[in-house]
């Protein structure tokens, strides 16, 4: 746990001593949200305007890669002893750490997907979870309770799939999908109850739960344009809040899963 402390306070001054690339992946994902934004309400109403949607978006997912290769190739390349990120780190990649991205966005979107699936299934049948435990229990249980439960287990395991998914990714970037084979149930364990799991609940709780509150509260001002003002100020201290706590993540699980003579802080 204190290795753990260390990385942790590692990855924070870090991320503080980075303003200029956290502002930059802000403004991109700024850029990218607003182009996903346009793609969604595109009229599909003629053969051009379907193919510049497709066009649309494609280019929306290369950047998307792009992002994520170099959001990699600067975590990774900082794990061992740096004390910065600097903005020309965010091109350290190449064309096979690219395809590599491109491949973990696939084999992520997919697993997501289907395990969505799985929970979907399993909320459907929380009245038949109900009916069995009042019938065995011989007291009433409630289908809404049975579905709080379910929803806390569902979150517990998105925190692990998504520090589990975000492992892998660094560890494709480094090293191939081979060595993803060969450390895959390791990872898979970190992240289920050490400190990898405890580094994704961190990065969500704190930092997620920062960004909803700046989003979901809107202060009392005269319509007009400060409401205007207003709301693009919340909506920004939000995305950057997301983008530090997504380095901060990042770091964190690059640096747990460097080798034990990388680990020690700076």
């Amino acid at each position: 746990m204190r290795n753990a402390l260390a990385t942790w306070k590692w990855s924070l001054a870090v991320v503080a001593r980075s303003p200029a690339v956290v502002g930059a992946l802000a403004v991109i994902a700024a850029l990218w949200g607003y182009g996903v934004y346009q793609w969604l309400w595109l009229p599909e109403s003629s053969l051009l305007l379907l193919i510049l949607a497709l066009f649309w978006a494609v280019v929306q997912i290369a950047v998307l890669v792009g992002v994520l290769a170099g959001a990699a190739a600067s975590t990774s390349s900082a794990a061992a002893a740096a004390t910065h990120l600097g903005l020309r780190s965010l091109l350290g990649f190449n064309r096979r750490h690219y395809a590599r991205a491109l491949g973990s966005v696939i084999f992520a979107g997919i697993f997501v997907l289907l395990l969505h699936g799985l929970f979907s299934l399993a909320d459907e049948r929380a009245l038949e979870v109900a009916s069995f435990l009042t019938f065995h229990s011989e007291k009433a249980v409630s289908p809404e309770s049975v579905g709080r439960v379910f929803s806390v287990i569902e979150g517990l395991v998105w925190i692990v799939v998504w520090g589990f998914l975000l492992s892998l990714f660094l560890i494709v970037h480094a090293a191939g999908w081979r060595e993803v084979r060969r450390r895959a149930l390791r990872t898979l364990a970190n992240c289920c109850w050490r400190a990898s799991f405890f580094t994704s609940l961190l990065s969500l709780v704190i930092f997620g739960g920062l960004a909803w509150l700046f989003a979901a509260w809107p202060p009392k001002v005269a319509v007009g344009f400060w409401d205007y003002a207003q709301m693009l100020i919340r909506m920004g201290i939000s995305l950057v809040l997301i983008i530090v706590g997504w380095l901060f993540w990042m770091l964190s699980l690059a640096r747990l899963s460097s080798p034990p003579a990388e680990t020690s802080p700076p």
